[in-house]
């Protein structure tokens, strides 16, 4: 599992290009107070732009998914 750190490089397991930076592992939910996690694209799409903020509870960040062909992989892994 890729713990989320601030400051460091995460690949997202859907594609190679999907790079981004943790802005911060230390935000919270202001209803439910759990953790969450802030992250910033490193790449552009047609519908976002580099540097795009988004935000995902920090258990799930840090979760595992499983593929179609049954293998278990880090839904992100730390590249830097």
């Amino acid at each position: 599992m890729s713990k989320a750190i601030t400051g460091h490089k995460y690949r997202h397991y859907k594609k190679e290009t999907m790079v981004y930076t943790v802005v911060t592992a230390d935000a919270l939910d202001c209803e439910s107070v759990k953790p969450l996690v802030v992250y910033r694209s490193e790449y552009e799409t047609p519908d976002h732009p580099k540097g795009t903020l988004w935000v995902r509870d920090r258990e799930d960040f840090e979760s595992k998914v499983t593929l179609a062909d049954g293998t278990v992989v880090d839904r992100f892994t730390e590249i830097g």
